[in-house]
């Protein structure tokens, strides 16, 4: 079942094929889609943490399990800073795969925190 209708999917979409613009992997493009990682249990790469700062401009999160991602076919790629990875691959055909993946978006309880940036 796909979550998040055709809108959805089109974003998704759009976020792989940039990303594949923009970095290649062993010279292959990578179609991969932006994550952080909740990696300690307290601090900056907690799951508190980055609600509260790298998220809190965005009202809803996707919260799934590296294992979840892992199972449904993709691979996680750590990239940049800790705590983030890429999901990869993200082609044209896995995006409704990826979505499902995710399950629902939920309300961030940390949601306009900080003032960094501007909300979405």
């Amino acid at each position: 079942m796909v979550r998040g209708g055709p809108d959805s999917v089109v974003k998704i979409e759009g976020h792989a094929a940039r990303t594949a613009r923009a970095y290649v992997l062993d010279g292959r493009p990578v179609f991969g889609v932006s994550v952080f990682a909740a990696l300690d249990d307290i601090g900056p790469a907690s799951l508190d943490g980055l609600l509260a700062a790298r998220l809190s401009t965005y009202r809803l999160v996707h919260l799934v399990t590296a294992g979840e991602l892992v199972d449904a076919g993709f691979t996680l790629v750590p990239t940049f800073t800790r705590p983030h990875m890429t999901v990869v691959p993200v082609t044209r055909g896995r995006a409704p795969d990826l979505l499902a993946a995710l399950g629902p978006p939920r309300p961030n309880p940390q949601y306009g925190e900080t003032r960094r940036r501007p909300r979405r």
